[in-house]
């Protein structure tokens, strides 16, 4: 199959990084297979293309919002990939209504229980969110009021799964 599989997914990568996190576990699954690829990978591609042009008028805005705080949200599946048996993890962070930050990767390490494979995506997540708390106060977005950390992680339904809820400042 002659096709430009490596030049159109790593174009989409490119749009991945820089503005299109909605797509980031998609290209994460179509990149593995890069040097062995065949029709169902590229109809996953071709697919990838026809939901950016649906999804073309949609944007990611910034506002300014005094009582807004960061919000992180992490989910994860276990062994998500059966060829290695490592879970696919990830988180996104919010202010206000708007994403920030955000991350989809194949998981390091192999787990052996769905709790650890939590675990590892909740510690990761608590990283970023010191940075970000940090990153919040440096540009003095968050007041002194709801700059209080809480700690642990409450669980919150969302219409896609349940994926743990984290509130940073």
């Amino acid at each position: 199959m002659s096709v430009p599989y490596a030049p159109t997914v790593g174009s989409l990568m490119y749009a991945m990084v820089a503005t299109l996190p909605d797509i980031a576990h998609t290209v994460g699954v179509v990149n593995k297979f890069m040097h062995n690829h065949g029709r169902p990978h590229w109809t996953a591609v071709k697919h990838v293309f026809r939901y950016l042009v649906g999804t073309k008028d949609h944007n990611i805005l910034f506002g300014s919002n005094k009582d807004s705080c960061i919000v992180g949200y992490t989910d994860s599946d276990f062994a998500g990939c059966v060829d290695i048996r490592k879970s696919t993890i990830g988180y996104c962070f919010k202010f206000g209504n708007e994403a920030i930050s955000w991350k989809s990767k194949l998981q390091e390490c192999t787990t052996t229980s769905m709790t650890k494979v939590e675990y590892v995506v909740a510690s990761d997540a608590a990283k970023e969110t010191l940075w970000l708390g940090w990153l919040a106060h440096t540009f003095q977005q968050v007041d002194s009021d709801s700059a209080q950390r809480q700690s642990g992680c409450c669980q919150s339904v969302e219409k896609f799964g349940s994926p743990q809820r984290l509130e940073a400042y």
